[in-house]
C-alpha cells in the first residue's frame, strides 16, 4: 500500500512552466526503414509503372507520326488508349499521400504525367492542323522519361526496365541451384 501512495504523491506533483520535463517536445521513434519501403512501394509503383509505359507508347505514337506525315495517327485505338491511361495515372497522381522521404518521387511523377500529357495534346494539335511536327513533343517525352528515371528505386522494384523474368537475371540463379 505504501509503494502506491508513493507514486500517487508523485503523479500529483506539479512542473512549473520552465521544467525540463514538460518543455521539450515528446520525441518520436523514426519509423522503421522496412515499413516506409513498403509504403513508398505501394503508393508509387502503380503511378510509376503507368508512367513508364506511357512513355513508351507516347513516344512510339509520336515516332509514328512523324515518319508516317499523316495525321489521322490520332484516330488510332492506342492514341484513345494512351489518353484513358494518362487520365487515369493522373487520377491517382492527384489523390496520392506519398509517405514521408518521397516527396521528390511524386513531384518527379506529376511533371513527367504533365509532360506525357502534353505530348498527347501534340499529337492531337498536329492533326487539327494537317501538319506532323512532334520535335517538341518528342523533347518533352525525353523529359518524362528522366523524371521518371530519376523517381526509379531498385529495392522497391521501380525500374525503368523489368529484369526479374529476363533470362540474364535467372542464370545466376539457375547455376547456383545446380552447383
Amino acid at each position: 500500500m505504501r509503494n502506491s501512495r508513493g507514486m500517487l504523491d508523485r503523479a500529483a506533483v506539479v512542473h512549473r512552466w520552465d521544467c525540463p520535463a514538460v518543455s521539450t517536445e515528446p520525441a518520436f521513434s523514426e519509423p522503421d526503414p522496412a515499413e516506409v519501403d513498403a509504403a513508398a512501394a505501394a503508393a508509387l509503383r502503380r503511378p510509376y509503372d503507368a508512367l513508364r509505359r506511357l512513355i513508351g507508347q507516347a513516344a512510339g505514337l509520336l515516332v509514328l507520326a512523324e515518319a508516317s506525315q499523316r495525321p489521322e495517327i490520332v484516330d488510332l485505338p492506342a492514341v484513345a488508349v494512351a489518353r484513358e491511361q494518362w487520365r487515369q495515372v493522373t487520377a491517382v497522381l492527384a489523390d496520392l499521400r506519398a509517405p514521408r522521404s518521397c516527396e521528390r518521387q511524386v513531384e518527379d511523377l506529376i511533371r513527367a504525367a504533365r509532360l506525357v500529357g502534353a505530348c498527347l495534346d501534340a499529337l492531337e494539335a498536329a492533326a487539327i492542323r494537317k501538319a506532323v511536327d512532334v520535335s517538341l513533343a518528342l523533347d518533352r517525352v525525353q523529359a518524362a522519361y528522366r523524371l521518371v528515371q530519376r523517381s526509379s528505386n531498385d529495392k522497391l522494384g521501380m525500374t525503368m526496365i523489368d529484369f526479374r523474368q529476363s533470362c540474364c537475371n535467372c542464370a545466376p540463379m539457375t547455376a547456383r541451384a545446380r552447383g
